[in-house]
C-alpha cells in the first residue's frame, strides 16, 4: 500500500512540475478505481483565423489580374514604420484602386516592395505585399473586403484580444497589424501592414491612423 501511494505522489510531483516548466500546458488529475490517471489539457491556441488573415489577406495577383483597367501606379521611398526587406535595386510601389463607389478618403491603395528585372512591371509575383489602405466595398478584395461588418462581426471572425484607440481597434500578430477604423459600430477604413518592428503599441497604432 506504501509502495502505491509513494508512485501516486511521485507522479503528481512530476507532472506539476512539468506544468510549471513548459508553461503551455495545464495538467488535470484524476484518480479513479483503477489507479492514477492524468490528463493533460492544452492552453487555448491563438485566434487561427487572424494569424492566417494577418499572414495573407488577399490573393495580391488574383485581385490585380482582374483590375488591370482600373488602376493607377506610383512610385515612392516607403515610410518608416513599413517593412523594408534588405533588397537592393527596390522600389515601393503603390497601385491604386478605382472602385465603383469612392468615398471621401479617397480610393483603395495597396503597397508593394518590388525588386530586381521585374521591378517596373506590372505582371511581377516576386513583390511583397507591405501595406493595403481600403476605404471603399471591393467584392474582388475576398475575405479582405472589411468594410461595412459591424464590430460584432469582427470579433466573431477574429476574436476580441485587440488594442483600442480613438476611434477604431487594432489587432496584430508579430510584426503585422491590421488597423479599423469604426463609425457606429461598423468598419469605416482600415489598414493592413507589415512593419519594421514586432513592437506594437497604441503611440503606434496612433502614428499611422493619422
Amino acid at each position: 500500500m506504501k509502495i502505491t501511494v509513494l508512485t501516486i505522489l511521485f507522479l503528481v510531483f512530476l507532472s506539476c512540475k512539468n506544468a510549471t516548466e513548459k508553461g503551455t500546458e495545464q495538467t488535470q488529475i484524476v484518480v479513479d478505481s483503477t489507479g492514477l490517471k492524468i490528463e493533460k489539457a492544452e492552453k487555448p491556441t491563438e485566434n487561427s483565423k487572424l494569424i492566417s488573415f494577418l499572414e495573407n489577406p488577399i490573393d495580391l495577383q488574383k485581385f490585380k489580374s482582374k483590375n488591370n483597367g482600373n488602376v493607377t501606379t506610383s512610385v515612392n521611398n516607403g515610410l518608416k514604420y513599413q517593412y523594408h526587406p534588405a533588397i537592393n535595386d527596390s522600389i515601393f510601389y503603390g497601385y491604386n484602386f478605382i472602385t465603383d463607389s469612392i468615398g471621401p478618403k479617397g480610393i483603395n491603395e495597396i503597397v508593394v516592395f518590388k525588386y530586381g528585372e521585374n521591378k517596373h512591371r506590372f505582371e511581377d509575383e516576386t513583390e511583397i505585399l507591405i501595406e493595403m489602405r481600403i476605404f471603399n466595398k471591393d467584392s474582388d478584395l475576398g475575405k479582405a473586403n472589411l468594410i461595412g461588418l459591424s464590430k460584432k462581426e469582427l470579433e466573431s471572425e477574429f476574436g476580441n484580444h485587440y488594442l483600442t484607440f480613438d476611434n477604431g481597434i487594432a489587432y496584430s500578430n508579430k510584426n503585422k497589424v491590421l488597423i479599423l477604423e469604426l463609425e457606429n459600430s461598423k468598419i469605416k477604413s482600415y489598414n493592413y501592414i507589415k512593419l519594421s518592428t514586432e513592437k506594437i503599441d497604441i503611440d503606434l497604432i496612433r502614428k499611422i491612423a493619422e
